[in-house]
């Protein structure tokens, strides 16, 4: 067996360990949850932010766009062009119309940078008088997008119209058909040009970690934006590829890369375009200042290991010596030798105040234990015999006066026998009620009690009561806790007659080998289902505190149960049923117990 101070040293050595490794795994983790989760949301903020200013600038696009298509400017020039009849100068001055009214649209939206309005097969007009009509441009990416897949919106890309007036930014681009609603066969389009710069600008100061970046691809999982793109690794864009065939609306999800590292993908699909912003972050950046904070965790646990094991050399040599004496003083006192346990601590002292008076408690308590344990164990058992005498009384006094009144009644009736079998009935039960030296008693004695009992009921209620009482098993020598069954059948008589004018009772006893049950059934209103809960709850409450009190609603029942607690223990069980008569069933299992098993 180890020493005190060997158990005393291994113990703080593992609390501090332990505690600290516990602490720093369970605040590890949890952080890490806790970022991850802050991170997605304010991810999807930020992302929420920035989708509602693309929305924005969508929306400037599609009515600069509706204005353009529903103007009487672009009716008028289509027409003309349109006309095989028409002249040249008919042709320029409609199309000069045009670019003045591509101008004046332009201006009204600051993110527009220009309208271009284009017509099979070489016809270029813009704002500002920019007509052109020496170069095609079936060539160019947006038309083939726009014929071949109804592709509306196109990615950041030069734009030949603002290459001309000197302008080399990035464009983001919608290009819609005006004379047709299918773009293949349609022979005139206006493209709306918009600088990337309004949509980049934004999105590079939305950032996940330190190094994390947010992009916008279009749903074909292409980004849109060429100012995105050397910021991307090349392992990345397979997670645009999967955004792609992604159809929720928003979430997030852990993938692993060709390096072994795990990465955090955050996106939102925006809901016209069906645009989608990803975020994607490592988690290595994610977590970097949490990684740090746990080598610190590390070093300082192992720091306070060392200094644990100096301060615990010392602590348990100053407390080891006196407590072996004091644990071989209790190890006397567990045996009952007093005497040797006093001697054993008698000349013992400490430096340390608190074992010091430890020591004098112990010594003055082994004087006082002694007195103590015998007065407290009869006391105990007094209070366990009165308790018990306490529930054998409670029984329930208006069944005496009642019978007093029914004799009454028969006497004035003149009605002798009936009387006289009423008073020797209530004789023989009041005979037996008041003999309470006995707990237990043999079952055929209850059993002649309850039929006295039952007897009386009968005269009570004569034509108007059915009550049937049956015994299957041998049960002349059993013992059985006594008035275990009248204050059930008296609530029983008590709650049908108040629900209906005939009364049925059923009584059946019946021994088996591990026990014997009581059934009492009655037609009454039985349990509600509060009911059955509060008195349950009310029994456990009462028997395992030994605090028995009284209650109005099924007294007699439940002194029947705090009575078979109190005798048979936990070997004692009920049920609480719907009988066959449509009322309360109550059955009773109380162990088997004959005359010379009864202590």
């Amino acid at each position: 067996m180890k020493s005190l101070k060997f158990k005393l040293m291994v113990t703080f050595i593992f609390l501090i360990v332990v505690s600290f490794s516990v602490m720093a795994l369970i605040l590890f983790n949890s952080s890490k949850t806790i970022i991850s989760s802050y991170i997605e949301e304010s991810a999807l903020e930020k992302m929420q932010e920035y989708s509602s200013y693309v929305e924005m600038l969508q929306n400037q696009v599609y009515d600069s766009a509706s204005l353009v298509y529903n103007s009487d400017v672009i009716y008028n020039w289509d027409r003309v062009h349109s006309d095989e009849t028409a002249t040249d100068g008919a042709k320029m001055l409609a199309n000069l119309e045009l670019s003045e009214y591509l101008t004046q649209v332009t201006n009204s939206y600051t993110p527009i940078a220009n309208l271009t309005v284009y017509r099979q097969p070489n016809v270029w007009i813009s704002g500002e008088n920019f007509i052109k009509r020496s170069e095609s441009f079936t060539d160019e990416s947006w038309y083939i997008d726009i014929r071949e897949k109804e592709r509306y919106w196109g990615p950041a890309s030069i734009d030949m119209v603002e290459l001309v007036k000197g302008n080399q930014n990035q464009m983001v681009s919608m290009t819609m058909p005006l004379d047709s609603y299918n773009p293949a066969i349609a022979h005139s389009y206006l493209k709306i040009n918009v600088s990337e710069d309004y949509f980049l600008e934004p999105l590079e100061r939305l950032h996940l970690g330190e190094t994390g970046q947010i992009y916008l691809i279009d749903r074909y999982g292409q980004m849109l934006l060429t100012g995105q793109a050397q910021h991307i690794e090349e392992h990345q864009l397979s997670y645009l590829d999967e955004m792609k065939a992604n159809s929720d609306s928003e979430g997030r999800i852990l993938r692993t890369n060709d390096a072994g590292e795990k990465e955090m993908i955050v996106y939102k699909r925006l809901p016209k375009t069906k645009w989608m912003l990803v975020g994607i972050v490592s988690e290595k950046d994610l977590y970097s200042k949490l990684n740090n904070l746990r080598k610190t965790v590390v070093v300082l646990v192992s720091i306070l290991l060392v200094v644990s094991i100096v301060v615990t050399l010392v602590f348990s040599h100053s407390i080891s010596k006196p407590l072996n004496s004091l644990v071989a003083a209790m190890r006397h006192l567990k045996r009952g030798d007093f005497s040797q346990a006093e001697n054993r601590i008698m000349n013992e002292k400490s430096n340390t105040m608190e074992i010091a008076f430890v020591i004098d408690v112990f010594k003055n308590m082994i004087s006082q234990l002694r007195q103590y344990i015998s007065k407290e164990y009869q006391l105990t058992l007094l209070k366990q015999k009165a308790e018990y005498k306490a529930l054998i009384m409670q029984i329930n006094p208006h069944f005496l006066f009642n019978t007093l009144e029914m004799i009454s009644s028969l006497a004035l009736q003149n009605r002798g026998k009936e009387t006289s079998k009423m008073i020797l009935s209530l004789g023989h039960m009041m005979r037996y009620s008041l003999k309470v030296s006995d707990d237990l008693v043999y079952l055929r004695e209850e059993l002649r009690f309850i039929n006295h009992y039952l007897d009386i009921i009968r005269v009570r209620f004569r034509d108007r009561s059915h009550i049937e009482l049956s015994v299957n098993g041998a049960i002349d020598e059993l013992l059985i806790l006594k008035l275990i069954m009248q204050p059930i059948i008296e609530n029983a008589v008590k709650y049908s007659s108040k629900q209906t004018d005939f009364i049925q009772i059923s009584i059946h006893i019946t021994r088996t080998e591990q026990h014997l049950q009581i059934s009492i059934s009655d037609n009454g209103p039985g349990f509600t289902a509060d009911e059955k809960y509060q008195l349950i709850h009310h029994i456990e409450k009462q028997w395992r505190s030994q605090q028995y009190e009284e209650k109005d609603r099924h007294i007699g029942l439940q002194n029947v149960l705090l009575r078979g607690y109190a005798v048979y223990g936990d070997q004692f069980h009920y049920t609480l049923e719907k009988s066959s008569y449509g009322g309360a069933e109550v059955s009773l299992y109380v162990p088997l117990k004959e005359e010379l098993q009864h202590d």
